[in-house]
């Protein structure tokens, strides 16, 4: 069983993807080149977290291709959590256990009614 820590990290990591996911509209309505970086905002699970990350928006669309992994800055992974799938030089992607994943869902959103 998740933690309320747990539980507290996926919900924030999920609220910051759906920021993020914002923000790429916008820039992909406005963007000159593919290769533009994204700044969006760290997905960790720290609600104090103030990270930025630089990616590509090719990049952040194979991070969202799935529902339960996350972009994260470099160093802010929580591996009680998630695993790391992926390594660059400007990020993490991560993927949510699966102990958290069957109390809160891979969208961040509780199953048990919390």
């Amino acid at each position: 069983m998740a933690s309320a820590r747990e539980l507290a990290a996926a919900r924030n990591e999920a609220l910051w993807r759906e920021v993020n996911d914002r923000i790429e509209e916008v820039d992909e309505a406005m963007r000159v080149s593919p290769d533009d970086l994204l700044e969006l905002h760290c997905e960790c699970g720290n609600a104090d977290c103030q990270a930025r990350i630089s990616i590509t928006p090719d990049e952040y669309r194979e991070v969202r291709k799935e529902r339960d992994t996350f972009a994260v800055a470099l160093g802010h992974e929580d591996e009680v959590i998630e695993h790391i799938v992926k390594r660059t030089d400007r990020y993490l992607v991560v993927d949510k256990d699966a102990v958290v994943e069957r109390e809160v869902g891979a969208d961040g959103i509780p199953r048990s009614g919390e």
